[in-house]
């Protein structure tokens, strides 16, 4: 590193691609999609751009991704390049039908779970229905097909965090990816406090301990934490869908995140929209981001000020872009959800 300026990656840790805003449910913690899809043909020559840039593995998500017709060309085409791939889906709209031709091609689910409780689950995924997706995520887990369950960590739910890890393992489930709250419409109403992290975080060790098993809580301050509180933690072995296995620290701008409207972001949930894949190879675009001196300046973590620029875990965690910056309208800024405040506030 020179001047705060980091290497630039050769290759994305992943590709996320959202190929629709289509979805059969309403759910309060959803991000919001822009309008307009792109057509089958530029999709598919997508797919071989996104082959050339040689990510570890690629997110198909949404919206809802079954409804999209065009769904089974895109992940064939996806397997044929020898790109592994990993789809998230609410499990509602699940049949027999999908998962043989699903496991026909090696695709690995994850779902939605963001409850533990019918009451919780459907005041948060509105128009779900609790009973149709444990129904859907037990069969997946007994054909092969269930990578992971996904659970949104808000106020209204994580104390059933450790419901959610029984839950789990009776379904068949052998990992959660627990993944903390971004931006969205009732974004500060629900979004964890330091403390309510430090109890998530607790629950989630206690929890993986005592079903025994992995998780990856997609937080970067996640392991700085649970050293720090000497908590005993168990995470997911291997690629779990969202991990990045080769880091634990923020990885804003060294992977992309595609819309369902070609938009190219350094985040998924990043306000800064870089370019279109309408406009320009997705190769070109990577380049761009690669080696965009402002990007740069963002990931490197000798740029953060406030709390974090004196913590010991700086380069382990780095502190969540996208949120800070929501939070604070800084991108260097400190976390202001990090529970290792409070260690500070002690002192």
């Amino acid at each position: 590193m020179e001047n705060g300026i980091t290497s630039t990656l050769l290759f994305p840790h992943l590709i996320d691609w959202a190929i629709t805003g289509r979805c059969n449910l309403h759910c309060q913690h959803c991000r919001g999609m822009p309008k307009g899809e792109l057509t089958t043909s530029r999709a598919l020559n997508l797919v071989d751009e996104i082959a050339e840039l040689k990510p570890g593995w690629v997110i198909i998500e949404g919206g809802e991704p079954i409804l999209r017709e065009d769904l089974f060309a895109i992940l064939g085409k996806l397997v044929f390049n020898q790109i592994p791939v990993h789809l998230i889906t609410n499990g509602m709209l699940l049949n027999n039908a999908l998962l043989s031709a699903l496991d026909h091609l090696t695709v690995k689910l994850m779902i939605s779970i963001d409850g533990a409780s019918p009451e919780t689950y459907e005041s948060i995924r509105n128009g779900a229905n609790f009973l149709t997706v444990i129904n859907s995520t037990q069969e997946c887990a007994r054909r092969g097909l269930l990578e992971a369950i996904n659970f949104t960590v808000c106020k209204s739910n994580y104390t059933e965090i450790p419901k959610l890890f029984a839950l789990a393992a009776g379904l068949g489930a052998n990992k959660i990816n627990l993944i903390g709250l971004k931006p969205c419409h009732h974004y500060k109403a629900e979004l964890l406090s330091p403390v309510e992290y430090l109890e998530a975080i607790k629950l989630t060790c206690q929890s993986a301990h005592e079903t025994g098993l992995n998780f990856f809580f997609d937080e970067p301050f996640f392991h700085a934490v649970a050293h720090e509180y000497q908590l005993l933690h168990r995470t997911a072995d291997g690629v779990a869908g969202i991990l990045a296995p080769s880091t634990t620290a923020c990885i804003f701008g060294e992977y992309i995140f595609i819309e369902p409207d070609g938009g190219v972001k350094p985040c998924s949930f990043s306000p800064m929209s870089l370019d279109n894949i309408n406009n320009k190879p997705l190769v070109e675009i990577w380049q761009n981001i690669s080696t965009a001196a402002f990007i740069n300046r963002i990931k490197s973590a000798a740029n953060r000020n406030g709390d974090c620029s004196n913590c010991a875990y700086l380069n382990t965690c780095k502190g969540c872009r996208s949120r800070t910056y929501a939070l604070t309208g800084d991108w260097f800024g400190s976390d202001t959800c990090c529970p290792l405040t409070l260690k500070l506030e002690e002192t």
